[in-house]
C-alpha cells in the first residue's frame, strides 16, 4: 500500500514520462533533435557534430534519444519527493528537476552514441 501512495505521489512524474515519449514519435524526431543541442555541451566534446552524421541509423537515433530521455522524468520525481521531504524550497526542487532532466538527455545520447557510433561511421 506505501508503494502505490509513493507512485501516486510521483503521478505527474508519470504521465510527463508518458506524454514525453508520445511526444518523440509524434514529432517524428524533433524532440531528439532539441535534446541533442540541450546536451551538445558535453556530448560534442565527445562525438562529432549532428550534421555529420550519414547512414540509416541517424534517425532513428533521434528518436531513440527522446524516448530513453523520457525516463528521466520518474528519476527527477524520485529526486524531488526525497527533496520535498527535506523541506526544501520550490525554487530549489525546480532547479534539480530541471538539473535532472538535463542529465538524462546527456545520459540518452551518449548512451545511444557508445552502442550505434560505430554504424554511423559506415
Amino acid at each position: 500500500m506505501a508503494l502505490l501512495q509513493y507512485i501516486w505521489s510521483l503521478k505527474w512524474s508519470v504521465a510527463a514520462c508518458g506524454l514525453a515519449i508520445f511526444a518523440s514519435f509524434l514529432s517524428l524526431g524533433l524532440l531528439g533533435y532539441v535534446l541533442y543541442y540541450l546536451a551538445y555541451p558535453v556530448v560534442g566534446l565527445v562525438y562529432p557534430p549532428l550534421t555529420s552524421w550519414r547512414g540509416d541509423t541517424v534517425w532513428p537515433l533521434i528518436i531513440g534519444a527522446g524516448i530513453i530521455w523520457s525516463l528521466s522524468f520518474l528519476v527527477a520525481g524520485v529526486v524531488d519527493h526525497a527533496i520535498a521531504a527535506r523541506g526544501a524550497a520550490r525554487g530549489r526542487r525546480t532547479a534539480a528537476y530541471l538539473a535532472v532532466l538535463w542529465a538524462g538527455a546527456v545520459a540518452a545520447w551518449l548512451f545511444l552514441l557508445a552502442t550505434n557510433l560505430p554504424a554511423l561511421r559506415g
